[in-house]
Formats: structure tokens, C-alpha cells, sequence
């Protein structure tokens, strides 16, 4: 609304450590909540609001959103009562403002000016952007200066897969329009609106959960506060996560191209001895079922394998040149800052959001399974510390999205609904399996008693995923 009168705050966010600089100068009412200025700099800078944020006030107080702060572990003061004046109340003073705790963006919010006077146009308004600011999920800063290098030159090994990460559209760093942040600043409660997406069932359906909630773990399943607890043990989850096929196959990979990469294939694939090493470490039984019935040929002969350096690529961790397969020097230091965890959530977040599901069985259709997956984490949060049928798992899908079986090719050997359980099977069973988050039970043979097939989550689940209602 528009000011009538008194003070008007004047900051400026600065993205620290950005080169050139990234800052936005924006004009505030004093009495903005925390909550809303942190709408106002996703806003104003271009972030996705999809992570988690955190206020750091001069005096070390900590400032956020109290459901990413369960149980009061962070001592959080609430954002939605505290006024920015409370914090900030002279000219020069200054707080610190972290998003994406992963990518760690942090931010200088500067009181620069108290103006006195009437403001004739409506607050928050943006009036100096400089930059724009990085893409989500592109690797930190070092990640962002790589990208950068890869987009601006057509001759860079990674130039086409920047560009198609990039959704096919060139990024201009230097493009900024203050006429469309000052537009969304006036739209930002619509754009932070929680809505219940329209396909929503009964909330019966849910097990327990309501459509919001559901809408909420569906959008950021490593991200949905009022489902799971934002903050885990990160010692224990570390403990565990050497059990996921996944990471054991990346460690192998990356011990093998070491400094000095490894020599692909003329098809781009990696050389059969390295596949080898790769299924090893990763266990035959999960990795290459077939292997009693055929041997592997190539790396595409290997899902496990193909998936897991084709995941290491979406994620940033790896390049082709001349023929080579390297490690990143940034991916290494990543590894090296922040541990073998911080590659498992960046691995597990491209196989949510960027890796094409249906590429794992080539069955056109059911593209719908990749986004209503993530609901299986609230199953197994509920009934998966026993063995139960995987079909039990695979009727509570449907029951939840009885739409699914809708989006089937008709065929005459199967029925729709047929073709959603194998897709459920062949795409999320599959791959949360490599990932270490549920095990199928031994005993039953594979290919041969698939129907009578039993799992339950595994103790990385259970790190992972704790549960905040009861």
C-alpha cells in the first residue's frame, strides 16, 4: 500500500562474494515483517523460494521461519512477529540473510538511508538492480562461475548442456528488469500463496496428510516443513549413506578418473572395466539383476551404472573434454568443504527435479508419476518399518492419484492401470531403491516371484525422513 507518511527504510541486499557484484537497492516500510522481507529479496533477486532461509541478526540472533525450525533446536526468533526496525534501526547496521543452506547464499541486507517524507507510489519498491543473480540449484558460486564460462563460449565442451539445463534460453548476467521485480514485489503474496493443487482427492486418501501438505511434498520434497522435519541427524544420515547403490558406484567413478579423467568410449560411454568396478561397488543383485541371464556389453546395458554417472553430470559433478570423463575441480572441492553428504542431497535433488524418470524404462506416457513420486516418502514414513507387499505400496499410490492410470497408452496386453503400477515399479521403486531409501526383500527370487514382492524403508530413509506430526 501506499505510504502516507513517516520514515521509509532504504537497503541494499548484496550477494556476498558475487564478482562482478549482484545487489538489489530497495525501499521498505520500517514495520516489514521478516516474513515478508524474505518475499521481498526472493523477489527482488530472482530466487525460487524453493529452500530453506535464515535471518542473522548483528547480535547473533537468529531469525527465521518456525516450522524449519522444529522442536526450537535453532532457537529461531519468529520472522512473522519481528519488525525489520526492531533489527535494524540506524543507518549502517546490517544483517546477514542465507538461502539454500546446500548452494549456501548469503546475503548482506544493508540499512543504507531512513528517508523522511511521503512515498507517492506503493512499497516494497525496487529503484537499482545491478546483475542478475545466479540460477537455483547451479552449485554455490564456484558452480555459478563455471556455468557462466560454459554458457558464454559455443566452443565449451559443456556449452549445449548448460543451455539445455538452462531450459534452451541464453542467461544474460548482465539483464535486469526493475519493471518486472517492482510488478511481482505488488504480486509476491499470490506468488507465496499455498494452494491445493486442483487434482487433489479427499484428504482421506492421504493417509493422513491434508491436499495442502500434499501440495506442499509433491512441490519440494526436501523442502515440505509441515511433513518432515527440515533438519536431520547429519551424523547418523552420514553413517548410512555408504548403504545407497548410488554412492558407492559415484565413489568408484570418481576414484577411477582421479586427476586425470577417464578415456570414453566412441559413443561416449565409459570403457567396460570401469562398468564392472561400478556394479561391484553398487552390488549385482541391485545394479545388474540380469547379469545371470546376460552379460553387460556397454555402460547403457546397465541402468544403475548409466544412471548414476548421467546423474553425476546433471548435478554439476562432472565434464566431457577431448574425450574424456572428469571430475570437476569445483565438484571436488565441494566434496572436500562439505562432505560426501552434501553430493548424495545433490545427486537426490537432480534425480527429483531434473532427470527425466521415464528414461529408466522408455514407456511413453505416465509422465505424471515423476511429480506425484515423491509421495512415497510419506508412505514409508508410515508403514515401512515392516516388510509389506510392494503392490500394497502401488494401491495406496493410486488410491492417493486416481488419475494416474488415465495418462496409459491403450494396448491390448495390459490394462491402465496395469501400465501406472509397472510404471510406478519400474521408475520410483527402482530408483529410491538405488538411492538407499528402501530394500525389496531376499527372499524373494527376482523375475520370478515379482507379484509377491515385500519392502520396507531402510535406516537412511529413516534419517532422512523424521516425520512432525505423529
Amino acid at each position: 500500500m501506499t505510504k502516507p507518511s513517516n520514515n521509509i527504510y532504504q537497503i541494499k541486499v548484496s550477494l556476498i562474494g558475487a564478482q562482478p557484484p549482484i545487489w538489489r537497492r530497495l525501499l521498505i516500510e520500517p514495520d516489514t515483517t521478516f516474513q515478508d522481507l524474505h518475499r521481498i529479496i526472493q523477489v527482488a533477486m530472482g530466487w525460487q523460494a524453493s529452500h530453506l532461509h535464515l535471518f542473522q541478526a548483528g547480535d547473533g540472533r537468529l531469525i527465521g521461519d518456525p516450522a524449519e525450525d522444529f522442536e526450537g533446536m535453532m532457537s529461531f526468533l519468529d520472522e512473522r512477529a519481528l519488525s525489520v526496525s526492531s533489527v535494524l534501526s540506524s543507518e549502517g547496521q546490517q544483517l546477514k540473510y542465507e538461502y539454500d543452506f546446500g548452494d549456501s547464499w548469503e546475503h548482506e541486507v544493508k540499512l543504507e538511508k531512513i528517508l523522511t517524507g511521503e512515498e507517492a507510489e506503493p512499497l516494497p519498491k525496487c529503484i537499482k538492480a545491478v546483475h542478475q543473480c545466479p540460477p537455483e540449484d547451479v552449485g554455490g558460486l564456484y558452480g555459478f562461475y563455471e556455468f557462466l564460462d560454459a554458457m558464454d563460449d559455443a566452443a565449451h565442451p559443456e556449452h549445449v548442456a548448460v543451455r539445455e539445463w538452462c531450459g534452451g534460453e541464453q542467461f544474460d548476467p548482465d539483464f535486469v528488469s526493475l519493471v518486472q521485480i517492482n510488478e511481482d514485489l505488488l504480486e509476491r503474496d499470490a506468488l507465496f500463496s499455498e494452494t491445493a493443487p486442483e487434482f487433489a482427492p479427499h484428504a482421506s486418501d492421504f493417509l493422513g496428510l491434508s491436499p495442502n501438505q500434499v501440495h506442499e511434498l509433491l512441490q519440494s520434497p526436501l523442502n515440505c516443513p509441515s511433513v518432515f522435519k527440515p533438519l536431520f541427524n547429519a551424523e547418523a544420515v552420514n553413517r548410512e549413506l555408504d548403504t545407497a547403490p548410488v554412492m558407492r558406484m559415484a565413489k568408484a567413478l570418481i576414484d577411477d578418473m582421479g586427476d586425470k579423467g577417464i578415456r570414453l568410449t566412441g559413443k561416449g560411454n565409459l570403457p567396460l572395466k570401469h562398468v564392472k568396478a561400478m556394479i561391484d561397488a553398487g552390488g549385482e543383485s541391485i545394479v545388474f539383476p540380469m547379469a545371470g541371464f546376460s552379460a553387460a556389453r556397454s555402460e547403457e546395458d546397465v541402468l544403475g551404472v548409466h544412471l548414476t554417472r548421467v546423474l553425476m553430470e546433471i548435478a554439476g559433478y562432472t565434464k566431457k573434454e577431448k574425450g574424456r570423463l572428469l571430475l570437476k575441480k569445483s565438484a571436488a572441492k565441494r566434496i572436500e568443504k562439505k562432505g560426501w553428504l552434501t553430493l548424495y542431497m545433490d545427486f537426490f535433488a537432480a534425480a527429483l527435479s531434473q532427470f527425466n524418470w521415464a528414461w529408466m524404462d522408455h514407456r511413453e506416457g505416465m509422465e505424471d508419476v515423476q511429480y506425484i513420486g515423491p509421495f512415497i516418502f510419506w508412505l514409508l514414513s508410515v508403514k515401512g518399518g515392516q516388510w509389506l507387499p510392494v503392490q500394497d505400496y502401488l494401491s495406496d499410490m493410486l488410491k492417493a492419484f486416481p488419475r494416474l492410470p488415465l495418462a496409459a497408452y491403450p494396448v491390448s496386453y495390459a490394462s491402465e492401470e496395469q501400465q501406472a503400477r509397472w510404471a510406478l515399479e519400474s521408475r520410483m521403486v527402482r530408483l529410491f531403491r538405488l538411492f538407499g531409501l528402501l530394500e525389496l526383500n531376499p527372499e524373494y527370487a527376482q523375475f520370478q516371484e515379482e507379484d509377491q514382492q515385500m519392502m520396507r524403508c531402510t535406516r537412511l530413509f529413516e534419517g532422512m525422513f523424521v516425520r512432525v506430526t505423529g
